[in-house]
């Protein structure tokens, strides 16, 4: 069983993010992407609607290597994905923060204040 969470905080004026995916299981857990991303970041302004886009998105003008790929999650053990968004302004916002795997949804969100 794979529980992601997630953690943001202030790192040299970037706000950084860290997905980490927990395997409570006895097996370890090979998880399958369909190009070089692994983690997509997207943030928005704090009480925004389903409607709302994103005012920053990890993803957004960048190019992945098309390039299938696996990463695993060993037994009893986690692996952590990041992401920073290098200039936020101060305010409140919702991060949701997900990995881009292939027949899995593994999220996590979290209200942070910069």
């Amino acid at each position: 069983m794979l529980e992601p969470s997630l953690e943001s905080r202030r790192r040299d004026g970037a706000l950084a993010f860290e997905l980490t995916v927990e395997n409570a299981g006895d097996e370890p857990v090979e998880l399958s992407f369909a190009d070089a991303q692994r983690l997509r970041v997207s943030v928005y302004p704090a009480g925004a609607d389903d409607e709302t886009a994103p005012i920053w998105r990890s993803d957004a003008d960048q190019m992945f290597a098309q390039v299938v790929g696996s990463e695993t999650v060993p037994a009893g053990g986690s692996r952590t994905f990041d992401a920073a968004w290098s200039d936020p302004d101060p305010g409140e916002y919702f991060v949701v923060a997900e990995l881009t795997c292939r027949e899995r949804e593994l999220r996590a969100e979290e209200t942070v204040l910069v």
